[in-house]
């Protein structure tokens, strides 16, 4: 029994002898082989033990290196799943829609408009028509509240009266004592054909009140791709060309110092904010405006990552994702954005501390904030830009 248990134990430690040596044959090999650095220096017998031991430390480093940065790759594919890539830097101008183009005067209170709105205006006995047209000056204390620096609330609480005891809303007044576009606009020239700037400017509500826009969508249902305007060709030329008259004359009251009008370049169904690229013009000069467009967008997989993953969503999913019922949207907008979510968002504040969104917000049949809501609008601060927000898939 004890000659038969030695011949098993013998027989078993052959095996485990012939397996080692067949891996070592491999192994050395594989050294030899590989083009992968440092390994070869391993297996060469004429090289020193000591040098053949430090090469394996350092090709066992480097490997331990790989696996924790494998390990390190894919913790951060599992934590953010979508990737931005370049999919090509060639592609034709014309696959691009055109940006809108926003052009508000800098000059938001008409002298000559002002001076007939006050002619047929119902003013008590006490106020004369010269102080009223002054104090038409305080409507820009609805797009930057506390403009004029000091305590204006009873001017302002008087001049309201004035509004109400006529039944004029504050989008009624700003539209009369407004600059309007065919005015502003001398000519357009578009793709190099001249013609009048009202074929394709129209007024639209904006973050410094009553502008211009071209190709500029406001209104749900204009999200067609097929409608959207693109050019053929690089160069001013084949562009907008725009001819301004901002009336120097006619200025009353003015949001920045100096004269001219503000350029904002902004998607076209992105509400006009501060966001868009501005490009300031004087009087007297001619200005070139650049566009470079980078196109983004997800693939239809997106759609299959939870919300919390992609961390944006898609137009369509907009109203389902963001409100239980579409009448509790603040502002109307043509599509979901990331800046109409931001606007939306200054909405909802103003709406929640002031109980009335401004007027220069398209609002979805909310209260409009008056004059006597000025100073509710100054006291608080937007803070939109430290939410985390769906961006746009």
């Amino acid at each position: 029994m004890k000659k038969v248990r030695l011949k098993l134990r013998d027989k078993v430690s052959y095996e485990n002898v012939k397996c080692w040596s067949i891996l070592k044959k491999q192994a050395a090999e594989f050294c030899r082989e590989t083009g992968l650095h440092g390994y070869k220096y391993i297996s060469q017998t004429q090289r020193s033990k000591a040098e053949r031991i430090i090469w394996a430390i350092v090709v066992f480093a480097s490997l331990c290196c790989s696996i924790i940065l494998m390990i390190m790759s894919w913790n951060y594919y599992a934590a953010h799943p979508t990737l931005t890539v370049i999919e090509s830097t060639h592609h034709g101008i014309w696959n691009y829609p055109f940006p809108a183009i926003t052009v508000c005067n800098i000059n938001r209170v008409s002298y000559n408009l002002t001076t007939q709105f006050v002619e047929n205006l119902k003013i008590p006995d006490n106020v004369s028509k010269e102080y009223l047209i002054q104090e038409m000056r305080l409507l820009t204390e609805l797009i930057v509240p506390g403009i004029f620096g000091h305590d204006v609330r009873t001017n302002l609480s008087n001049l309201q009266n004035i509004f109400d005891s006529n039944n004029l809303s504050i989008l009624d007044v700003i539209s009369l004592i407004t600059q309007n576009c065919s005015t502003l606009l001398q000519s357009c020239k578009w793709k190099g054909k001249l013609d009048q700037c009202d074929k394709y400017f129209k007024q639209v509500l904006s973050r410094d009140g009553l502008c211009c826009s071209f190709n500029y969508y406001s209104l749900p249902g204009t999200t067609i791709a097929n409608d959207r305007i693109s050019t053929s060709a690089c160069g001013f030329e084949s562009g907008m060309t725009v001819i301004v008259n901002p009336e120097p004359n006619d200025y009353h009251a003015a949001i920045v110092g100096g004269y001219g009008v503000k350029v904002l370049i902004h998607y076209s169904f992105d509400y006009p904010n501060f966001n868009a690229a501005l490009q300031l013009v004087r009087l007297n000069s001619q200005h070139f405006v650049s566009v470079n467009p980078i196109q983004m967008y997800s693939n239809s997989n997106v759609r299959n990552l939870a919300l919390s993953t992609r961390r944006c969503i898609f137009s369509d999913e907009a109203d389902a994702v963001l409100y239980a019922n579409v009448k509790q949207k603040n502002l109307t907008y043509a599509e979901y954005s990331y800046h109409n979510c931001l606007a939306e968002c200054r909405a909802t504040i103003a709406k929640a501390k002031c109980g009335c969104i401004p007027y220069y917000f398209p609002q979805n049949g909310t209260k409009v904030c008056d004059l006597k809501d000025v100073y509710c609008l100054k006291s608080f601060k937007c803070k939109c830009h430290f939410l985390i927000l769906p961006g746009l898939c």
